[in-house]
């Protein structure tokens, strides 16, 4: 009789264990997907069913899934991570994922790869899966929070959306102003951090330095603004630039661990800006470049010509060593920034 007994219990177990399996497997085949597309940063990803679209974020950079009865949640979303200690370039991955872990108290499992990294951790009763994918300088995350009990049908449903999204290059033509700024300035630090800090950019110039071709386009190359006398002109690279003996090719300005990037009006002239120990640096939208003189008697000017008609065109004014702004003008172009100008003439530098 204790045989039986015993027999039965095995068989209601095991009848048990292969009805919950049943139900989960029942469950995770019947979830649909939506796809959610983001058109501001240019991605898409998919989202079960069950979860409730909540709305874009007012900065448009993300969105959030919630279930019917708000246990189960999904959060979509673009970041721009910086990183402080180099002067505003992008955060590395290894950095990013070193910050999010710290963050974390109770990590369950962690994995870093070269573009992307997963933490799962627990907080309560609630679990997380928090996956990152750096694309470019671009961070996106998908982020779940789930109750412990629907571990078994959340992991295939996690590994589905993880798989599923997508981001492409934002189009810059038809991109908002927002979005243009933020590339602008990404390539900006980029440049400052390459070109500038602890560099006589004079001497990168004059050495067509392979670390400042790079911000150059071969179709329009770079010419600079100088004034030898009382008139602005415009030198070629076949012209040395304009260089002369007095060109100063020592001064490099340093690094400071708190410098501004400020945006200045387009009626105001950088020569009224306030420039302080290279604590700030200014840039502004340009309708149009100065005109140069073509006739040196009669003081006739004409319009510089441009390889990209109609083009963006953001100055970047820094102190030059006498305190006085020197411009750096930038041309969006269909390979993105590109800087085409230097402007040693403003304010009777």
């Amino acid at each position: 009789m204790n045989k039986i007994i015993y027999f039965v219990v095995i068989l209601v177990i095991l009848a048990a264990c292969g009805g919950n399996q049943k139900k989960t497997d029942t469950q995770q085949n019947s979830v649909k997907y939506e796809t959610y597309h983001n058109v501001r940063y240019n991605y898409t990803v998919e989202y079960p069913d069950f979860l409730i679209p909540q709305g874009e974020a007012p900065n448009q950079d993300g969105q959030k899934f919630i279930s019917e009865d708000k246990k189960i949640k999904l959060l979509v979303y673009y970041e721009y991570k910086i990183d402080f200690n180099s002067d505003g370039e992008h955060l590395p991955i290894g950095e990013a994922y070193k910050e999010a872990l710290n963050s974390k108290d109770e990590v369950l499992d962690k994995k870093l790869e070269s573009n992307h990294y997963v933490i799962k951790y627990k907080v309560d009763n609630m679990l997380h899966t928090d996956y990152a994918i750096l694309d470019d300088y671009r961070y996106f995350n998908i982020c779940f929070e789930y109750p412990e009990e629907e571990k078994e049908m959340m992991e295939s449903i996690i590994e589905r959306v993880i798989e599923s999204f997508k981001v492409e290059d934002l189009d810059v033509s038809n991109a908002s102003d927002e979005d243009v700024e933020d590339i602008f300035l990404t390539i900006l630090k980029s440049f400052l951090n390459d070109c500038y800090w602890e560099q006589n950019f004079n001497s990168l110039l004059r050495d067509n330095d392979k670390t400042l071709a790079k911000y150059i386009d071969p179709k329009m190359d770079i010419r600079r603004y100088h004034a030898p006398g009382t008139i602005s002109i415009l030198a070629s690279r076949e012209e040395d630039f304009g260089f002369n003996s007095y060109s100063d090719f020592e001064s490099k300005p340093e690094r400071n661990d708190k410098v501004i990037i400020e945006y200045l009006l387009e009626d105001n002239h950088p020569c009224d800006a306030i420039f302080d120990q290279n604590n700030i640096i200014y840039y502004q939208y340009l309708q149009k470049l100065s005109d140069v003189v073509v006739d040196n008697e009669t003081f006739e000017t004409a319009p510089v010509d441009l390889a990209y008609a109609n083009a963006d065109i953001v100055a970047v004014y820094t102190p030059n060593e006498y305190g006085n702004p020197r411009g750096f003008y930038f041309v969006n172009t269909p390979e993105g920034w590109k800087l085409a100008f230097v402007d040693d003439s403003l304010c009777g530098a």
